[in-house]
């Protein structure tokens, strides 16, 4: 839980964060890129203007005072062209070639004004059934908007990075003490129900000499049978807490889950039997498994018990265990009552229960699926539950 938790804060602050910077370096970036484009197409225009004055001949030809243009602005080359049905119609009497006319072409296609082909920067310009593309060769410019990309990217990565360290920073800040009023409850827990086993056990014991005495009572009977009831929710209190401890870890060794499992199974063939439940199994064979078989005993005993007890009679429930790629599978499936949905979250939440009567009648008092998840998550796995044409199925994955 405190896992999750401290997961769902640093996700939350991770995207948040990054939204904002990388939106804020994608605007700067943005208005240089659009900058260093708007100065270039200023001189474009200007060029542009004065071969479409002399085209309509209300100027000498220009190449002289273009040529000296173009050493007084650094540029390799300026060249203007008309374009009319993606071809090129008139170079102004100059003969380019036909890579220039070929990047004319591609700047009309790119239904932009203003743009980047190759080493070019060209402005394309409507007038009346034609198209007008000027192409400046201007390594000066496109050095600077490719520079103003890598200092983008470059910032973006040393932001990210700087992002991660501080949300899983705060994060951890955030969740310490959630993590410590949590590690007290799981103490006191722990603790209470330590001590209330002995007076339990005293109950029980003094219950029984009282029976023996005076013969059967109904009054005995019920006091036994608090007990009893006492004692499982105590028990089970204690098992949440030591599965919930994640330093017997180390304890772990490799088993084989297969056999484990169909043990397990084989056990509650005559549960099954009792409810007129037919009980099946599909176990791969030798699937092998790093932790402590107790602890898969007890998801798969869990899921089983709760599987036969609402299936139909005459129904099947199946237990299927197999590996899918890198991950380890168990499946429990029944033909019963489908769990509501707005149930299927709930019910692996500690003391949850849909029928609260039954259940304190049976002896059920809600942690049963609590200690199942617990266990399951102690593996990094998940499980989960679906309800499809009749079968409820709850599913264990543990990579």
């Amino acid at each position: 839980m405190i896992r999750e938790l401290k997961t769902k804060i640093f996700t939350l602050m991770m995207i948040t964060l990054s939204i904002v910077v990388l939106g804020v370096i994608v605007l700067f970036t943005s208005l240089n890129y659009v900058n260093v484009l708007n100065n270039s197409t200023i001189m474009m225009d200007r060029i542009a203007g004065m071969d479409f004055e002399r085209d309509n001949g209300h100027r000498p030809p220009l190449d002289a005072g273009i040529e000296k243009f173009n050493q007084d602005i650094q540029i390799e080359g300026v060249y203007n062209l008309k374009v009319r049905d993606l071809e090129v119609i008139d170079d102004f009497n100059r003969e380019y070639d036909e890579q220039i006319k070929e990047y004319a072409i591609k700047a009309v296609s790119s239904k932009r004004d203003i743009g980047i082909i190759d080493n070019y920067i060209y402005r394309v310009r409507f007038n009346r059934d034609f198209m007008m593309v000027t192409l400046v060769e201007n390594e000066d410019a496109i050095s600077r908007i490719n520079l103003i990309f890598i200092y983008a990217g470059i910032i973006s990565l040393i932001s990210l990075t700087i992002i991660f360290i501080l949300s899983k920073k705060i994060s951890e800040l955030l969740v310490k003490p959630v993590e410590e009023t949590f590690e007290k409850q799981k103490e006191f827990i722990s603790d209470a129900s330590h001590e209330l086993k002995t007076p339990l056990a005293v109950i029980s014991a003094n219950a029984e000499v009282v029976e023996n005495e005076v013969g059967e009572n109904k009054w005995i009977g019920y006091i036994q049978n608090e007990v009893s009831s006492m004692d499982k929710l105590v028990n089970e209190l204690l098992l949440l807490t030591k599965i919930e401890n994640v330093d017997n870890m180390k304890e772990y060794e490799e088993f084989n889950l297969s056999e484990e499992v169909d043990s397990e199974v084989s056990a509650f063939e005559s549960i099954a039997a009792e409810h007129k439940v037919e009980l099946k199994r599909d176990i791969q064979k030798d699937v092998m498994m790093k932790g402590n078989s107790e602890d898969i005993r007890h998801i798969l005993s869990t899921l089983t018990d709760n599987a036969i007890k609402h299936t139909y009679e005459g129904k099947d429930v199946e237990v299927k265990l197999f590996k899918e790629k890198s991950s380890i599978v168990l499946e429990v499936k029944n033909e019963g009552d489908p769990i509501p949905e707005e149930h299927r979250d709930k019910i692996f939440e500690r003391f949850y229960r849909i029928d609260k009567a039954r259940n304190r009648n049976e002896k059920r008092y809600g942690l049963g699926l609590a200690i199942a998840k617990s266990t399951v998550e102690k593996y990094g796995g998940k499980i989960s539950v679906s309800c499809k044409d009749g079968v409820t199925t709850f599913k264990v994955i543990i990579p």
